[in-house]
């Protein structure tokens, strides 16, 4: 084996390592964005359940607040 095919056979292996450290990067950044975006959602539903009950509550204190308003002749 002349030293050209070990340098050419060190340089395929040395490049399909760095190919690899490129993916595998690329794969745990990926996986840790999957994971954000799930905590993403999960964060997202919650709000959403908690806005709607606030809307309901708001709504029962508009109407009480318009009664009020009925019996004590406020117009605005």
């Amino acid at each position: 084996m002349t030293w050209e095919i070990a340098v050419g056979i060190f340089g395929i292996i040395s490049a399909f390592i760095a190919v690899m450290n490129v993916v595998v990067k690329i794969n745990s950044t990926l996986s840790k964005l999957e994971a954000a975006v799930v905590q993403l959602k999960e964060c997202m539903e919650h709000q959403s359940d908690k806005n709607a009950h606030f809307y309901t509550v708001l709504a029962e204190h508009e109407k009480k607040i318009s009664a009020l308003e009925r019996e004590m002749g406020v117009r605005i």
